[in-house]
């Protein structure tokens, strides 16, 4: 065998080694955004399950003082939410589906997503 030969072989076994590292990386990579998407997933059906919960026991948990104080602190925010909303879809002559929360036109008669009628 030549030094010709001996390089490669040494090449070959990099390359092998090489394509090897790649495909962990992309595996490690796929398994990474799988779980940023479970993750992503779990958060909103952790959303869902508190806005649930909150309008279901709402009026309930007035007995509990702390529980009570941030059901108000909620309220105060959704409160100043909903007026910068109105606020900013005024300023861009916007205005929001009541089905489906969309931003539409002023001038738009129905929702462009859910057909729903607009206006006063």
């Amino acid at each position: 065998m030549g030094i010709l030969d001996d390089v490669v072989i040494n090449a070959k076994s990099a390359a092998e080694a090489v394509g090897k590292k790649a495909g962990q990386l992309v595996d490690v990579s796929k398994l990474r955004i799988s779980a940023a998407e479970i993750n992503s997933e779990i958060t909103k059906r952790y959303q869902a399950l508190g806005q649930y919960v909150y309008e279901d026991l709402r009026d309930k948990i007035s007995e509990d003082t702390e529980a009570a104080g941030k059901v108000t602190e909620l309220d105060e925010l959704t409160a100043q939410y909903t007026a910068v909303m109105k606020e900013l879809n005024d300023k861009q002559n916007r205005t929001v589906c009541p089905s489906c929360g969309k931003r539409c036109s002023s001038g738009d008669a129905f929702c462009s997503v859910c057909g729903t009628k607009l206006g006063e």
